[in-house]
């Protein structure tokens, strides 16, 4: 009979073919070895100091954020391009929509300059026929409310 050698497939294969018996206790053998060496990899520890510290050196994060980010990388790049790109043509863009906002609010409330600011007022409320009106005199503009 030839001697039992553990070790690589070739021998594996050769014993099995000369013990079958043999071959499948070896394969039920090492299931149960790998499954009890499973188990006690997995078995739940209790933290010695909850959130004190990372596990196995590792950095504890609280939210998926770059620890640090380097200038010379995709992200970094890709935002400068994307920067350069998209502001000029946005600082156009809001510049002729505040131009049209402003525009609007001037023709709606027309601001106008008077010498006598006592007599447009009461000018104003009778044109509108109010009476009872608040003013709100500030130092160059006055602003009435009903």
């Amino acid at each position: 009979q030839a001697p039992l050698a553990l070790g690589c497939s070739c021998c594996l294969a050769r014993q099995s073919a000369l013990y079958p018996s043999l071959s499948v206790s070896m394969m039920l053998g090492r299931i149960a070895a790998a499954s009890r060496l499973a188990a006690s990899r997995t078995m739940v520890r209790p933290p010695a100091m909850p959130f004190a510290g990372a596990a196995r050196g590792a950095a504890h994060v609280s939210a998926p954020k770059p620890l640090s980010i380097r200038m010379d990388s995709l992200f970094v790049k890709c935002m400068i391009a994307a920067v350069i790109y998209f502001v000029p043509q946005d600082a156009v863009f809001m510049t002729g929509l505040f131009w049209y906002w402003h525009n609007t609010a001037t023709c709606i409330s027309p601001k106008k300059k008077h010498s006598d600011a006592e007599a447009a007022l009461e000018d104003f409320k009778a044109k509108k026929g109010f009476e009872d009106v608040k003013v709100s005199r500030g130092r160059n503009t006055w602003t009435v409310t009903v």
